[in-house]
């Protein structure tokens, strides 16, 4: 339960916030679209380097893309991704963690039931990550959270967000969740529905025979971009405007309409960021992830791609859950 007493602390410790600077001499207009002008440059650039050594695991995979709704479709999502990083005021580091959270599902399934390579699949991920990272990281400047010399005034329980400890613990957690909910599909659904809906599957080995310690440890780079994304912003937000009015709600005056919503949306500025981007990360997983496996790999179902999508947008939603959980402790203020 949030706790309504502590909108009147929080109102007292209000302070401006500001949006992320950005030190890009482009004119404002233009910035989104060089964004995604340079981020699919370099995209292609990099995954045309990369054929050249060697990713023929691939080929025998993927479906051809001859229909134009398939490319654009891919293309849109692509600038929708960008879109989400840019106007949802995400720095870098953001992108960085939402990308590689929303990306691992599908290059997962390759790994583990297409015998491709993890090669193959590392090297996808540091392509898709670096043609969104050097954009932004060129565009937009850091947000206080991720800034090492940031101040109280700009970062709230900066003593804890900054603790390497609390990083460790909160990342292992995640990994676990990841994990355990992995292991327990492996092991009770995921495997017949995957032959039922995925065509041309090329090996089950990989549910299997998974033990528990390596699918921990396939998923410890989720686990801690996953506190980064979710845990570390939320609990650094500072109380704002949103937090001053809801600290002046009287129930004795207001009306229905100001009740109704205190009770909907009456949390503090942590929670709401931490619901926010538990939304944005399981939405845009289950978006990545189903597109891109209906769209390219061969045989694959759209009720497979659906299934196989929502179960990682529901992971999403239960690391972020266990993760409000852990910050809505005495001691942590917000």
């Amino acid at each position: 339960m949030v706790k309504r007493k502590q909108f009147a602390e929080a109102s007292a410790k209000a302070v401006p916030v500001h949006p992320l600077t950005q030190p890009s001499r482009i004119p404002n207009v233009l910035r989104f679209p060089t964004l995604v002008l340079a981020s699919m440059a370099l995209s292609s650039s990099l995954y045309s380097l990369t054929s050249q050594f060697g990713t023929g695991d691939l080929a025998t995979v993927m479906k051809r893309r001859d229909e134009w709704w398939e490319i654009g479709g891919l293309l849109a999502w692509k600038s929708t991704e960008l879109a989400i990083g840019w106007w949802g005021e995400y720095d870098a580091w953001d992108v960085v963690n939402l990308t590689a959270l929303s990306h691992m599902p599908y290059l997962y399934l390759l790994t583990t039931f297409y015998t491709v390579r993890p090669t193959t699949m590392w090297s996808g991920i540091f392509i898709d990550i670096l043609s969104i990272y050097v954009p932004f990281s060129l565009m937009r400047d850091s947000s206080p959270v991720h800034r090492s010399e940031a101040s109280n005034d700009e970062v709230a329980n900066r003593s804890i967000v900054k603790d390497i400890p609390v990083m460790i613990y909160t990342s292992i957690l995640a990994t676990l969740v990841y994990a355990l909910v992995v292991f327990w599909s492996f092991h009770f659904w995921l495997p017949e529905y995957l032959i039922i809906h995925f065509d041309g599957l090329k090996d089950l080995g990989g549910a299997n025979e998974a033990s528990f310690p390596m699918i921990i440890i396939a998923f410890v780079v989720s686990g801690f971009a996953a506190q980064s994304f979710l845990f570390i912003p939320a609990l650094g937000a500072k109380p704002d405007a949103h937090d001053l009015k809801m600290a002046e709600f009287d129930p004795e005056t207001a009306t229905f309409g100001e009740t109704l919503w205190w009770n909907v949306w009456g949390y503090s500025k942590r929670s709401r960021t931490l619901i926010k981007r538990t939304a944005t990360l399981a939405l845009t997983t289950a978006m990545q992830t189903g597109l891109r496996t209906y769209i390219t790999v061969e045989g694959v179902e759209l009720v497979g791609a659906l299934g196989w999508a929502a179960m990682w947008a529901a992971i999403s939603v239960l690391v972020g859950g266990i993760l409000w959980w852990v910050g809505d402790v005495n001691g942590v203020s917000n």
